[in-house]
């Protein structure tokens, strides 16, 4: 399943800057309510909704003039996510490459509300090490954690409070990618980057020999397994 249009741009490089030099610009203030926040927890909110019919319509994508800056209380009640009349819930699958920026993608489109399932943070918020050290003793608690966080989403009534679900991962199998749909009702979100962008972002970011090595594997491994 091709992603969308609109996930698609939120996707893209040039509204990522858009969007980090509008909330640096807000100074932390919500325009909505005034409060002031650290700026990872602000959001930023076209005034004018993305459509199919305006999407590439660069004047009111790409214009900071139809952009604000608020807090997620906020941009929940403008999108009317948290409490709304028929509580209907969604579930997005996030797969791509490593380092394809599927987290980055996550952390710009969900809410405080929203359930975010993603292995690496998991891990990474149970043991000391550095990102990308995966010790095999956590390994069980990480997946462990991770397999309640899905039961969770696939038994989910809308009476639960948290709103949407973003499972994030790789999913290199047409198989898998399929399964995870009729699993969990899902909608698949494709972070389509090259496998040569991934590559030179894993060595601009993992700055441990061992550890970039092992990323760098880890793509390789998925476009040789990766499947439409």
């Amino acid at each position: 399943m091709a992603i969308d249009p609109i996930h698609a741009f939120y996707c893209r490089q040039d509204y990522l800057q858009l969007a980090q030099a509008c909330k640096i610009a807000s100074g932390g203030v919500c325009a909505r309510c005034g409060g002031i926040f650290d700026i990872n927890e602000l959001r930023p909110h076209h005034k004018t909704e993305l459509t199919l019919d305006n999407i590439d319509d660069v004047t009111i994508t790409l214009n900071p003039d139809n952009i604000e800056v608020l807090c997620h209380s906020c941009h929940n009640a403008v999108h009317a996510r948290f409490g709304n009349v028929n509580g209907q819930k969604h579930v997005y699958v996030v797969h791509g490459s490593p380092c394809a920026g599927k987290t980055t993608y996550v952390r710009n489109v969900a809410t405080r509300n929203d359930i975010v399932v993603d292995l690496d943070r998991i891990h990474a918020a149970i043991c000391t090490c550095e990102q990308y050290d995966k010790p095999d003793a956590t390994k069980r608690v990480a997946f462990g954690i991770r397999d309640y966080m899905l039961e969770e989403i696939r038994t989910a009534t809308p009476r639960r409070k948290w709103q949407d679900a973003y499972i994030i991962g790789t999913y290199p199998s047409r198989f898998d990618r399929d399964d995870m749909v009729q699993r969990y009702g899902a909608e698949l979100i494709h972070i389509d980057t090259p496998k040569d962008e991934c590559i030179k972002r894993a060595y601009e970011s993992v700055t441990r020999a061992a550890a970039r090595d092992a990323v760098i594997g880890w793509i390789e491994a998925y476009w040789q397994r990766y499947s439409e």
